[in-house]
């Protein structure tokens, strides 16, 4: 039976009632009404001839060319190749797979593991219509074990993009990179990357409309979830119901150029220490990170964000990284509605820092509570506030009073 999604229309009826002296626009996210996904019909089933015995010395010659053989076959169709374990071979080793408008299903008890697939290639490209990544089984990118920096999911230019319950692990980059494209989801993605991997985000959305990421869990080495515009404007994005482990946070940057707009992340949490209970490098929670660049990021919402064993709990940072040619760095309608901390790092804090006085960042503060309220490097913003202990203060930070609905979340660690 199918789930629906209904995070647009909670935002909606959280913010409905919220009133300032300075009009307020907030995030509603992905536009699409998002379902549970359902499995597509199959095209080709494939049958293991491996053992994931073999992780740590994969076969010569392995599976790469008839499961992109199939892979072809199927391509266009919107339907998948099934991946499948055979008595007790449950592996499958390939080298760089390219999937166009088809599905791939790891089957339950079944593992994709990356062999040879270059230093920088990707494990997995999709692009084209309906293409879909599906579990219950793993990909394994073998990312402790190779050298180089390949991406382990890669899509580009897509439309109706689904990742649903699926496994990624030991990505040696990004897990799950989305670049360009009208309409991606992931549901109930599990992401196993350790704290310590440098660069290995969990799930990278790139300048694209509309997309989903709920019901999920990620452990990961770099940002948790990353909101990006490298190539284009991004737009509609929601994140929702998802636990980060071990990860840089919920971010959206580092950007440099084009226009983010209606981002909605609500009811997630964010533990700093990974699933082992290593640190994370670099522990943020709520995280806008920008460069003094020409770029506008508006209507960016969180609600109800849980935070343990965090450093940066609320950061929003025109001067995070550099810009050679200077601009205008627009940050406004960043509204913070629910925010909960506790067992924070030691030297733990918030930072609001807008480019100038021309350039201040606008943002709202309501219904937080915070067990380590020090400030660091505020400057240059004005901030509403409402049963907020964050206070910020600093150069040309101006704060003031207003009213909306919503309280601090009941967070259950």
């Amino acid at each position: 039976m199918k789930k629906t999604c209904k995070v647009s229309l909670l935002a909606a009826t959280l913010f409905l009632a919220a009133v300032s002296a300075r009009a307020q626009t907030f995030a509603t996210g992905d536009s699409r009404t998002v379902t549970e996904p359902t499995y597509p019909v199959v095209c080709q089933t494939l049958y293991a001839n491996f053992s994931s015995s073999q992780r740590s010395s994969p076969p010569t010659t392995d599976d790469t060319t008839r499961v992109q053989n199939a892979l072809t076959q199927c391509a266009g169709t919107g339907q998948s190749v099934v991946l499948a374990a055979s008595g007790s071979n449950d592996a499958f080793y390939t080298g760089s797979l390219t999937i166009n408008g088809a599905g791939l299903v790891i089957s339950s008890g079944t593992t994709l593991f990356g062999n040879n697939y270059g230093s920088n290639a990707n494990l997995l490209s999709f692009s084209g219509t309906n293409a879909s990544l599906m579990g219950p089984g793993t990909v394994d990118g073998r990312g402790d074990l190779i050298t180089g920096t390949p991406r382990l999911v890669q899509a580009s230019k897509i439309t109706n993009f689904i990742v649903y319950n699926v496994t990624l692990a030991q990505a040696a980059h990004p897990n799950l990179y989305v670049e360009g494209g009208n309409g991606f989801t992931a549901w109930n993605v599990a992401i196993r990357t350790p704290a310590t991997r440098k660069n290995a985000d969990g799930i990278d959305i790139d300048s694209l409309t509309n997309a989903t990421v709920t019901n999920s869990d990620i452990e990961a080495g770099d940002d948790g979830i990353a909101v990006k515009t490298n190539s284009g404007n991004i737009s509609n994005v929601t994140v929702s119901n998802t636990k980060l482990h071990g990860t840089h946070g919920l971010s959206v940057g580092s950007i440099d150029k084009n226009t983010v707009s209606n981002i909605l992340f609500q009811n997630n949490y964010v533990y700093g220490n990974d699933l082992s209970g290593t640190p994370s490098t670099d522990a943020n929670g709520i995280n806008v990170k920008t460069g003094p660049c020409t770029l506008t990021v508006q209507q960016v919402s969180y609600v109800n964000t849980c935070m343990i064993n965090v450093k940066h709990l609320i950061v929003m940072d025109t001067n995070y990284n550099t810009c050679t040619t200077g601009g205008s760095p627009t940050l406004s309608d960043i509204f913070v509605n629910g925010a909960y901390s506790t067992e924070s790092v030691s030297g733990a804090y918030t930072k609001i820092d807008g480019r100038n006085s021309s350039y201040p960042v606008n943002a709202y503060l309501a219904n937080v509570s915070l067990d380590a309220t020090a400030q660091s490097g505020d400057q240059y913003a004005n901030v509403g506030l409402y049963n907020s202990n964050d206070v910020p203060s600093g150069t040309g930070v101006t704060t003031s009073s207003f009213t909306t609905t919503g309280s601090v979340p009941a967070c259950s660690f």
